[in-house]
This record gives structure tokens, sequence and C-alpha cells, in this order.
């Protein structure tokens, strides 16, 4: 039979762990992106081939986009930075990504995106919540091609260019 002292016990556990628990969540927390549109950047015309992406995706397209119209090539590869084991391939990706930057600017970018995976472990899971998945083709105005993967760590949008396709 539970005591009132054996009760109060488990009780001041249970707040104390919860408390814990609560107080790691907040500190380890990344609500906001660590990048934004510019209002100062180039105006860019983003339409979405199928459904709308989730307004995070949505603005890191957007983000990616703008840079990418500025010439910002430097811009375009700190996006990948906390792409997780990825951010070594944007090293390679300015030879490809400066001559797209006329096309970028030229125009509406329409992007199709997949859906959201999260194919890791749940140890990985648990280890880095909010992440998951996913790629994004762009198809410029003047009809180049160009194919973003993204992945998201702790609740924020990271992402890298691949090659173009056409």
């Amino acid at each position: 039979m539970l005591t009132r002292r054996t009760f109060r016990a488990a009780l001041i556990a249970v707040c104390t762990l919860s408390l814990i628990g609560a107080a790691l969540w907040w500190f380890n927390r990344t609500d906001d992106a660590p990048y934004a549109v510019s209002a100062g950047g180039p105006r860019v015309t983003l339409a979405y081939d199928g459904e709308r992406p989730d307004e995070d995706v949505a603005t890191f397209l957007t983000v990616f986009v703008q840079r990418l119209a500025a010439g910002d090539v430097k811009g375009v590869d700190a996006l990948a930075d906390g792409y997780p084991d990825g951010s070594g391939a944007t090293r390679e990706s300015s030879d490809f990504l400066r001559p797209l930057a006329a096309s970028a600017a030229a125009g509406k970018v329409t992007a199709k995106v997949a859906g959201v995976e999260d194919a890791r472990s749940l140890p990985q899971r648990l280890k880095a919540l909010g992440g998951g998945t996913s790629q994004a083709d762009l198809a410029l105005a003047d009809g180049k091609h160009l194919r973003v993967q993204l992945a998201r760590e702790h609740g924020v949008w990271w992402g890298y260019a691949l090659a173009p396709a056409g």
C-alpha cells in the first residue's frame, strides 16, 4: 500500500524530473531559423507546383532563391551550415550556382517540394528532435533546373544545391 510519505517522495521525484526535462528542452530548442528573407535583397517570386510546403520550408526556399538571385553564392552555401554531414558538398556548388544567379533573378521560380521523411533510428530521433529530410526541385524562369536537398535539424531547415538537372 502506498503511504503518504512514499506518495510525496514519488510526486517530488516526478516534478523534479519534469522540471529538468523542461529546462533541457528550453535551452536546446532552436525555434527561430538563423536566416530570414531580406527586405533589401532582390524581390523573388516563388510559386509551388502541387501543395505548398509548411511555412518554414517556404521561408528557406525563398531565402535560398533570393540569395541565388543576388549572386550571393557564399550566402547560399551558408544555408547548408546546419545540414547534417552535408555542408562539405556546398563547397563545390559555387561553380554551377554562379551562372544560375541571372536565371533566378529573371522572374518566377517554381518549386516542387517532396514530402518530409524521417528515416532516422529512434535513438537518433530522440537525440535531435524536429528532424527530417526532403528535397525541392526548382524550375527557374528561363527553363533551367536545380535540386535542393533539405534536412531539418532541431526544428530548423537547412539545405544545399545539387548540380542542375538541365
